[in-house]
């Protein structure tokens, strides 16, 4: 087992994939990262030996060592009791693969129950690209380059002066009702395939397009975007240039749980 807590393990834990991100979050926009007591369950035995403590987490993810191909295709609620059974099938794809199980510093939510997923790119000195899907998706949409809802490009020398009253100047794309109702067609086949209550999560997926609300922008201004800029220095001399801040929100803040380089996602254009 690799805890964050403890020097040695963290330096192991940045040779995996996803766990690296989460931890680039926590390092340089702490109070943007809901995320706890990031620890990696290496295998079953390993799961076993700890099962006590390792049930006290109520978030998971799955990851393997960087140069590996990357685990595809587990897919869960997120917030899971069934850990063992994940850790299983992460076996099965891949001998080194692991378990990431964390908590986070608020009350865990449904994946339908989000305001929005949100994937903030960044290119130093250039400008803050963001794109966004809405209420009842979550970062996975985003991240996964699957559909988008809303899209945003800010000028480098605009972050200073953006504000929630002349912030939806900068938005690049809005989706259709039409192209909204596949993305929604998409995002019930999705949720049914992890076993989720359809009765439940249609109730909170709109039928026709709703904007992101204001409130969900003003923190991600607060939060992130006026942060970009003064800590320009820092992360130029880290090396992080180019880079994506990705996730969704929990209650009515922007809560994302990962910070990657561009050679962790694709980029795309601003169009």
């Amino acid at each position: 087992m690799l805890s964050m807590n403890n020097i040695k393990d963290k330096e192991k834990m940045m040779k995996y994939y996803r766990t690296s991100d989460m931890l680039n979050l926590l390092q340089y926009f702490p109070e943007l990262s809901p995320v706890r007591d990031l620890t990696i369950v290496e295998d079953e035995e390993d799961y076993l030996k700890n099962k006590a403590f390792l049930e006290t987490f109520n978030q998971n993810r799955v990851d393997t060592l960087k140069g590996r191909t990357p685990i595809l295709g587990i897919e869960n609620s997120g917030k899971s009791n069934c850990f063992y059974d994940t850790l299983k099938k992460v076996k099965e794809k891949d001998s080194l693969g692991v378990l990431v199980l964390f908590n986070i510093n608020s009350e865990p939510t449904e994946r339908y129950e989000r305001y929005a997923g949100i994937s903030v790119r960044v290119d130093l000195g250039e400008g803050v690209f963001i794109e966004a899907v809405s209420k009842g998706f979550d970062g996975r949409e985003v991240s996964k380059s699957i559909c988008t809802h809303e899209r945003y490009f800010i000028p480098w020398f605009d972050l200073r002066k953006v504000c929630i009253s002349n912030f939806k100047k900068y938005q690049i794309y809005k989706i259709s009702n039409k192209e909204y109702q596949k993305t929604r067609d998409e995002r019930v086949k999705f949720l049914e395939s992890i076993g989720l209550n359809s009765l439940e999560f249609n109730k909170h997926i709109p039928l026709e397009y709703q904007e992101i609300p204001d409130f969900i922008w003003l923190d991600v201004i607060k939060n992130l975007l006026k942060k970009l800029e003064k800590n320009e220095d820092i992360l130029r001399k880290s090396g992080f240039t180019n880079f994506a801040i990705s996730g969704h929100t929990e209650g009515k803040h922007f809560a994302p749980w990962q910070m990657f380089d561009d050679s962790r996602y694709t980029r795309v254009g601003n169009n």
